[in-house]
């Protein structure tokens, strides 16, 4: 589906696929029902492919084992849960990569998608606490990690 990107990952000292434990569809599953919408295609294959990427020693949200979901600071829905807890940010938002304190990246998820089969993908949008509005950063899960190995050059 994504060859192109799966041996770019693979070449990729950060990145690594998932051979012993798997992000299991249960998984995937679960975090749609407690979210109340899919998450986006792309983002489900990679993590079912890799699970994990560590871009300057800070990886992208992922999925848990449900046994260490509340420990993990990288799991997306340990990551979900604390920001609800803070009723300023916007529930529009699913945060993903927080890489530092100057950028933050978040699916816009102003318009959830329920439909179970539709094809999944929501916009990648890139918030700079002390900047401008977000912005988009890509269009796709698969676009923004295309465009963070660019940036990084590979």
């Amino acid at each position: 589906m994504h060859e192109n990107l799966s041996r770019r990952l693979d070449g990729f000292a950060g990145s690594k696929r998932r051979l012993k434990e798997k992000v299991e569809p249960e998984w995937i599953e679960a975090a749609e029902k407690e979210l109340g919408y899919r998450l986006p295609d792309s983002y489900k294959w990679w993590l079912r492919e890799f699970g994990m990427l560590r871009l300057g020693g800070t990886e992208i949200f992922t999925l848990a084992p449900p046994e260490f979901q509340e420990e993990a600071p990288d799991d997306l829905i340990n990551q979900y849960r604390l920001n609800i807890e803070q009723d300023w940010i916007p529930k529009d938002r699913l945060y993903i990569f927080k890489p530092d304190a100057d950028a933050e990246f978040f699916f816009d998820v102003s318009q959830p998608i329920v439909e179970p089969d539709v094809p999944v993908e929501y916009p990648i949008m890139l918030f700079e606490p002390f900047g401008a509005e977000p912005e988009e950063y890509a269009d796709s899960f698969v676009g923004f990690l295309d465009r963070l190995l660019q940036e990084r050059g590979h």
